[in-house]
Parts: C-alpha cells; sequence; structure tokens
C-alpha cells in the first residue's frame, strides 16, 4: 500500500459516490477530496471554487464495492485511458500504516496526509 502511494498513475483520498456491476469488474464512481496524483486526468475538478474532483475507477468484483460514508485511499494504473486498481482500502487504515511507517523511518515516500 504504501509503495502504491509512490508509484501509482493515480492517488486520490474520497468516497464512494456510485457502484455498478459490469461484466468482469466493477465501475465506480468516486469523489475525491484530495488529489495527490494523477499522471492523466481521471478525475475532472467540481468548479473554479470547490475543492472536489469525481471521475471513475474500475474495481475487481472479489472488492465488494458498495457506495456510501467513508473516506477510501485510491490508488492504482491508467490503462488505455480507464483507472484500474485493486480493492480500496479505508483511508483510516492507510492512515494508521502509513504513520506507522513514519515512526520507524521505513517509508518509500513522503505523503502530506494533512
Amino acid at each position: 500500500m504504501l509503495l502504491a502511494v509512490c508509484t501509482n498513475d493515480i492517488v486520490a483520498r474520497g468516497t464512494i459516490r456510485r457502484v455498478k456491476e459490469e461484466q468482469e469488474h466493477w465501475s465506480v464512481t468516486v469523489e475525491v477530496s484530495r488529489l495527490y496524483r494523477q499522471k492523466t486526468q481521471v478525475f475532472v475538478s467540481g468548479g473554479v471554487r470547490v475543492r472536489s474532483w469525481t471521475g471513475q475507477i474500475k474495481m475487481p468484483l472479489q472488492c465488494g464495492v458498495k457506495a456510501g460514508e467513508g473516506d477510501f485511499l485510491f490508488t492504482g494504473a491508467v490503462r488505455f485511458g480507464e483507472a484500474w486498481m485493486g480493492c480500496a482500502p479505508r483511508y483510516k487504515d492507510f492512515l494508521r500504516v502509513y504513520n506507522e511507517a513514519e515512526k520507524q523511518g521505513t517509508n518509500p515516500c513522503h505523503v502530506d496526509t494533512n
């Protein structure tokens, strides 16, 4: 998870707004509150005064994705213009792992988590 934050095409914090099951994957609409990185435009800004972005991410069916409450960490790769990722961990779980690695000096890179 920590290495993914450093190397993946997209890295964002946000919520799951809508989920649609397709033949071999979930198509997930997310609202991003913090955009750390996007190498190609996956997430679109909500406007000049709005600090949020929306976009689509594809996830494997085994993730059991549901729309609703809670922040998640979205990390993934862009393939043929589409964002793909594995299952999204809760942001609080990422934060716990990240802070522990910070204390131990084992983080592969720095992320502004404020």
